[in-house]
């Protein structure tokens, strides 16, 4: 048993890097889907459509390992984000539903923003039952719904620097850990 432990606290870094580049993808993902339904709602539609699937295995794969370290149900984590994001799914459905030309009663920009909040608000609950790192995108998507509510002309203005604050922040953390890492060994 005592021999797991090394291995485990040696893999642990690497893994985290893996969820925070996970992360960092999901934001990335996340503002192309701003700019694509922003200028084509159709391809919008499909494009937050296959983000459920994205979401739902990013969110799966970023609590996986520590499950498994801490001996936890990864079954649960399996069925409980499953079926969260096939509620997304059917939200964003009949959010589509509504802005079609036999209902009308969204306008294509509505509809971005209300997919987009639709998406922070099942972000930030799927961090709730899996990661808390997940809850941060959840968050980040919510300021972006209302940048583009408040801000409309300038929303890249704000959006892209605040994306980059986002990543840069595990960037620097992953910088920093990796000194550390490897400062023990140099001398520097």
């Amino acid at each position: 048993m005592s021999g797991n432990i090394p291995s485990g606290s040696s893999s642990t870094p690497k893994k985290r890097h893996t969820s925070e580049f996970v992360l960092i993808l999901l934001l990335l993902l996340s503002v192309v889907g701003i700019a694509l339904t922003d200028f084509s709602p159709n391809k919008g539609f499909w494009f937050w459509m296959a983000m459920a699937p994205v979401f739902c295995i990013a969110s799966i794969s970023i609590e996986w390992s520590r499950m498994a370290r801490q001996g936890e149900n990864r079954g649960r984590l399996i069925w409980t984000q499953s079926f969260h994001w096939f509620g997304y799914l059917v939200t964003i459905y009949l959010v589509f539903l509504l802005s079609s030309t036999d209902t009308g009663r969204l306008n294509n920009v509505d509809v971005g923003m209300v997919a987009l909040l639709i998406l922070s608000f099942a972000t930030f609950c799927a961090g709730i039952t899996a990661s808390w790192r997940i809850s941060v995108v959840g968050v980040f998507l919510g300021i972006a719904v209302v940048a583009i509510a408040l801000f409309d002309e300038y929303i890249w203005v704000v959006l892209i620097p605040l994306a980059l604050i986002i990543i840069g922040t595990f960037l620097l953390r992953h910088r920093k850990s990796k000194r550390t890492q490897g400062g023990s060994g140099r001398g520097k």
